[in-house]
């Protein structure tokens, strides 16, 4: 228990947890691609020791992640209770390596290496090592959920802000244009400069604390990765102290065969050419190193320019347009105290132009954060269906093996089966109420949102007639109806994250177009209406499976009558979703 508080306080610790995956990646990348070069590099047979050295290290990765894994499962269970959202996101996780059968590949990748088969454990190499970051995206998607969302409140506050200033420097422009008082004139454009600094300040305190904040992560990730390589260095200098040893030995001797060393000044001729050559040797890179210093100077050092590179993408876009405007504000109130109202609307007017080239970067920095936004909560949703549908075709399976017994040969052992598929169904239905939650919250889709209330009252339908043992084709067919909504949700996730920049950017251009609103929507339109076309198909399909039971002799009618009014309820909802998304009311 005290293990597993420690990694509680860890996991608390902002990003310490996906830093120590982020570590254990790197690792493991590093030592892949050491296994990496003997298979494209050797065309002969590998030496054998190397073949042991690479089967030691990826045993010892197929360890830790083992380790990694047991963690994530111990973790979400402890958390259970105390922080569920979090505990829940370790669950996707520890599922996703298990669904994945991480462990199992890294074993295969073992015996190739064993075996000598370097070329085929380089491509299953590639594909844990791709599985590995999808499953590091997913521990990172809480943490950066999060900053984006701060981000994106930060970023609209400054866009209030800067509107207000632009309607504020557009009052004075219009007075100014209308022949006001000076004084006044004065007055108002010296306010809206003084609200022009106040902003451009702010933004400075919040770029401040944010790359102070960022600092000291890279710090204390520099600072662990420096430990790595001292502990790397100690056993690197280890295993030279021996052959060091060795060389000093055989130094030592040539020295005593040489005889004693000269007296009183003079030296042996071997000596003087020594030292003839040291001296050559130390001129020539005096010169090399001068040379080196003629050809740079002028030149800022590669690691200044990419620190003023770093330091300029961290500010805020727009603060330097919001400087300038103020500069041209003081400029209008130059002019105004000159009586000259002619160049102080100049000024005013290229203050305002300013101002709205700082809002047109805000706002595209806003669509950006929006854009990630997105493809994170697509990710979130794409991984919690992928876990819920593994469920259910566990359920499914244990569903057609029962199925296939003839009723009257069910044993108590075949009830009690049932009911627990039962139990695990119900299970499915909390993990479907959370992704409904997830996705009613986004607001955004609306036959997505009916998709999953249809798979969560389907689920508790089979819920029901699995604790009745009603194991027949009625429960099976609704199963299948199950598996086949969430593959297809999964499949139109994928896509919508597959698509390439050049659609994200025309569906922008189009929405900006239309004047539709400034958020994108989570699904398109298009993948909208298909999956209400096959919600309609599967009413229909269902309708005619009913039908079918209705006709066969000792059919009972009680339960066909209720599952057709579940069934006309449905057919309801989907006309309803069918309105709101052609009158576009979900926007």
């Amino acid at each position: 228990m005290k293990t597993l508080a420690e990694a509680t306080l860890m996991w608390n610790r902002p990003g310490t947890f996906v830093l120590m995956f982020s570590m254990f990646l790197c690792m493991s990348f590093q030592k892949i691609s050491d296994a990496q070069q003997p298979a494209s590099s050797a065309k002969g047979s590998v030496p054998e020791v190397d073949k042991s050295n690479l089967s030691d290290r990826q045993e010892a990765i197929s360890q830790q992640f083992k380790r990694f894994e047991s963690t994530l499962h111990d973790l979400g269970e402890y958390m259970k209770k105390t922080d569920p959202a979090r505990a829940d996101l370790l669950f996707r996780a520890f599922g996703q390596s298990k669904q994945n059968q991480m462990s199992v590949e890294m074993q295969r990748v073992l015996q190739m290496l064993e075996k000598g088969q370097l070329g085929d454990a380089v491509e299953r190499q590639e594909t844990l090592l791709k599985n590995m970051q999808n499953l590091l995206a997913l521990l990172q998607s809480e943490d950066r959920m999060s900053e984006v969302e701060k981000e994106k409140q930060r970023i609209q506050d400054l866009l209030k802000d800067v509107n207000r200033l632009i309607g504020q420097e557009r009052d004075v422009r219009a007075a100014t244009e209308r022949g006001g008082n000076p004084a006044d004139l004065k007055d108002k454009q010296q306010k809206t400069a003084e609200n022009a600094q106040k902003l451009v300040d702010k933004i400075e305190q919040q770029d401040t604390e944010k790359n102070d904040s960022q600092k000291s992560d890279t710090e204390s990730k520099s600072s662990e990765k420096e430990q790595e390589g001292q502990q790397k260095d100690q056993k690197s200098q280890e295993g030279k102290s021996d052959s060091k040893s060795d060389t000093d030995s055989k130094k030592s001797s040539e020295s005593e065969s040489k005889g004693k060393p000269p007296e009183n000044g003079k030296s042996d001729p071997d000596q003087k050419g020594s030292d003839g050559q040291k001296s050559d040797q130390q001129s020539q890179e005096q010169q090399q190193s001068q040379q080196q210093q003629q050809g740079q100077q002028g030149k800022p050092p590669e690691g200044e320019s990419q620190q003023s590179q770093e330091e300029q993408q961290k500010q805020t876009p727009g603060r330097e347009q919001i400087e300038q405007a103020r500069q041209e504000m003081e400029k209008a109130i130059e002019e105004l105290e000159k009586k000259q109202k002619d160049a102080a609307s100049r000024h005013q007017d290229d203050a305002i132009r300013k101002l709205a080239e700082a809002k047109e970067k805000l706002e595209e920095m806003l669509r950006q954060l929006r854009e990630e936004e997105r493809e994170l909560m697509l990710a979130a949703m794409e991984a919690r269906l992928q876990k819920i549908l593994a469920q259910q075709k566990r359920v499914y399976a244990g569903t057609l093996s029962i199925g296939q017994v003839p009723e009257k040969e069910r044993t108590s052992r075949h009830t009690a089966r049932a009911v627990q598929l039962s139990r695990e169904e119900s299970q499915i239905s909390l993990e479907v109420e959370k992704a409904i939650l997830l996705i009613t919250d986004e607001g955004s889709s609306v036959a997505f949102s009916e998709a999953l209330a249809e798979v969560r009252e389907d689920v508790q339908n089979v819920s029901y007639r699995l604790n009745r043992v009603q194991v027949d084709e009625l429960t099976q067919g609704i199963e299948k109806d199950i598996i086949s909504s969430l593959e297809e949700m999964i499949e139109a996730l994928q896509n919508e994250m597959d698509k390439s920049d050049d659609e994200k950017k025309k569906q922008q251009q189009q929405q900006q177009q239309q004047g539709s609103p400034e958020d994108q929507a989570l699904i398109d339109t298009l993948a909208e209406i298909k999956m209400l076309r096959s919600l309609q198909l599967r009413v229909n399909n269902r309708t005619r499976r009913i039908e079918k039971l209705a006709l066969e002799e000792g059919a009972n009618q009680a339960d066909i009558l209720e599952q057709l009014q579940k069934l006309a309820n449905r057919q309801t909802r989907i006309q309803n979703a069918t309105y709101i998304l052609a009158t576009g009311k979900n926007k």
